[in-house]
Order: structure tokens, then C-alpha cells, then sequence
């Protein structure tokens, strides 16, 4: 069993064998399905659990200091970041450098 700091290195590697095409949207489906709805993650990890319930306060943060950007309302991830990027390569781009990062910080 893989948590979810593994599987999201093993996407950024091959995100099109994982979710089938370059769609940010498809990404977050699949992490979320992963996350809220696999039986096999009955005994979630502090990886599972700080992505599920911190990421998104975590990213927001992230983006209104480092981009000079402000949001009015609390949202997911996937809403912020698509907020900040033009094309799906760099939501892809921006998700998995702000993972990188978030996980490196939260070890």
C-alpha cells in the first residue's frame, strides 16, 4: 500500500498512465477518490491526513504570499491554483512543486 506522497511522485512522473490525459481536473478527481473513497485506507497515514485536511489552507497561503494574489473566499487547491495558472501544464507544473514543498516542510 502507497501513500499519498508516493502515488503523487509516481503521477509527476507519468500522469498520463494515472489519469489519462494533461487535465488538472482529472488529477484532482483521481487524488480525491484516492483520499475519500478507497476501502483500503481504513487506517490513514499523517500523509493522508495533513494532505486531506491541510493542503488547501496550506496552498492558498502559499499563493496569496509568493504571488501577490488574494482570495476573497475559501476554496480547494484545485480552485487556487487554476486561479493562478493559464494552461493545464503549469496547474500540473504549480501542483506538484507546491506538493514537493509541502511535504518536505510537514515530514
Amino acid at each position: 500500500m502507497c501513500n499519498i506522497e508516493d502515488l503523487l511522485k509516481w503521477i509527476e512522473l507519468r500522469p498520463c498512465m494515472y489519469i489519462g490525459e494533461y487535465k488538472f481536473d482529472n488529477l484532482y478527481h483521481f487524488l480525491n477518490g484516492f483520499l475519500y473513497d478507497n476501502p483500503n485506507l481504513k487506517e490513514k497515514n499523517r500523509y493522508e491526513i495533513k494532505f486531506k485536511y491541510e493542503f488547501h489552507q496550506w496552498v492558498r497561503n502559499w499563493i496569496e504570499n509568493n504571488m501577490n494574489i488574494k482570495f476573497d473566499e475559501e476554496r480547494d487547491y484545485h480552485y487556487y491554483i487554476k486561479k493562478v495558472c493559464k494552461t493545464e501544464k503549469q496547474c500540473f507544473d504549480l501542483f506538484f512543486k507546491l506538493n514537493n514543498i509541502f511535504f518536505k516542510n510537514n515530514a
